[in-house]
């Protein structure tokens, strides 16, 4: 893979062209800057139902022959919606890669959203917030970042949005948010695989340019975090698992510090071999599971962790966490923790620059989040150029459990605990 080429186009529209000639497959995003930061209480969970209905007919394609056409180029394709954006994409074979960049288009820019459709998905979309309902590891992270950012904020809601929402939505509510929030100057097109330049740029020319409209004003991105709201939530369960979920504040996407940031938080909760995992299960079999990451926006981000736990465990798994964070800030991390970070951060960027999907994604997350040109050598310089001092203060910038939020999910516990996280 060559290092990616940023084309922006007379409408703003962008493409982010990485080449590479040692694969056969080609993947189209289409990343729009729009997600559930962008709504309010009363438009929570629009956004990822717009990301569903899409696919529910065009003008020109009912919505069985939207996935027939895809399932018959042999193509692998999906979308997903996060607080930032939403994205719909392709993978396929370089022959199919014109025909699905004209699929992508249609669906986003021509949507029918027919009155029955959007019902039939309206229960799909009910039913799935049923489903997430039984995920009480994602209940938990979904509480601690209500407890981090606030009820009452963008970021402190969930991407799905509420029952009660979602049976409320309109078309007119559909139609009048997407032409306010699909515009042409906050959406990527990264397209990455066997396919030159030229090629990308004809194919968005083609099927993308001028099609949405434009508004240079229009704000979607992050602010700085300018104050903590910390805070203690739970929801008692008839469960056995307890999960426990720690949110702290950490740097966004265009702090060069980025890259300190994921080696520590790496080190510290990453894998079997981090010392959070090794002092909390291997040594003291307190829990089953428990990690450790850092999730960047562009200007903010939030580290988060997690133990996964029975209930007479959860005061002493936490307890030992703070031990364990304490011993970090006052001793650091060792020697050859610091080079399997950083070698373990290099190999995972290598590894998934061999993907065409993983460098699709890459490539355009870096495009439409902090507006560069995502390049493998830079990156892989910039982990090999950091020092233990590096390391050290990053840790301590996204691991600071005085600033921790705090979420429980599982059977009844008299704990209070914040009070172990302050004592």
């Amino acid at each position: 893979m060559s290092s990616t080429y940023i084309h922006t186009f007379k409408d703003g529209l962008r493409l982010a062209h990485t080449q590479s000639d040692n694969t056969r497959s080609v993947g189209i995003i289409v990343l729009c800057g729009v997600g559930s930061q962008n709504e309010n209480s009363e438009t929570n969970g629009l956004s990822h139902f717009i990301e569903h209905n899409v696919f529910k007919g065009t003008t020109t394609r009912s919505p069985f022959q939207i996935v027939n056409e895809l399932d018959m180029l042999g193509a692998q394709y999906n979308a997903y919606t996060s607080k930032q954006q939403t994205a719909f994409y392709t993978i396929s074979i370089d022959t199919e890669a014109d025909k699905c960049a004209e699929i992508l288009s249609d669906i986003l820019t021509n949507p029918s959203f027919d009155e029955k459709e959007m019902e039939n998905e309206r229960k799909v979309i009910l039913e799935e917030v049923s489903m997430s309902e039984d995920d009480n590891e994602g209940v938990c992270q979904d509480l601690v970042a209500e407890a981090f950012y606030g009820k009452d904020t963008p970021l402190g809601r969930t991407i799905i949005g509420p029952a009660k929402n979602i049976k409320k939505f309109t078309r007119q509510d559909v139609l009048d948010y997407k032409s306010k929030n699909y515009i042409s100057d906050d959406i990527v097109i990264s397209i990455s695989g066997h396919i030159s330049r030229e090629d990308a740029i004809k194919l968005c020319e083609k099927y993308f340019v001028d099609r949405f409209p434009s508004n240079k004003n229009r704000l979607w991105q992050d602010d700085p975090l300018k104050s903590l709201n910390q805070d203690y939530l739970y929801k008692f369960k008839d469960i056995e698992q307890a999960n426990l979920f720690l949110a702290m504040p950490a740097i966004g996407l265009k702090d060069k510090r980025k890259f300190a940031a994921n080696v520590a938080l790496d080190i510290f909760g990453g894998g079997m071999s981090s010392r959070l995992f090794q002092e909390v299960r291997e040594k003291h079999g307190l829990a089953y599971q428990v990690y450790a990451y850092n999730s960047s926006l562009t200007n903010s981000g939030i580290t988060y962790l997690y133990i996964g736990t029975n209930k007479d465990s959860v005061e002493k798994s936490l307890a030992l966490t703070k031990k364990v964070i304490e011993d970090v800030k006052k001793n650091g991390f060792t020697h050859d923790e610091i080079v399997k970070g950083v070698n373990s951060s290099v190999t995972r960027f290598i590894l998934s620059n061999e993907s065409t999907v993983s460098t699709m994604r890459m490539a355009g997350n870096a495009a439409l989040m902090s507006d560069e040109a995502y390049d493998l050598d830079y990156c892989v310089n910039q982990i090999k150029a950091l020092t233990a001092k590096d390391i050290q203060e990053a840790f301590e910038e996204c691991v600071d459990i005085s600033k921790a939020s705090c979420a429980y999910v599982g059977r009844e516990i008299n704990a209070d605990l914040m009070s172990v996280i302050k004592s």
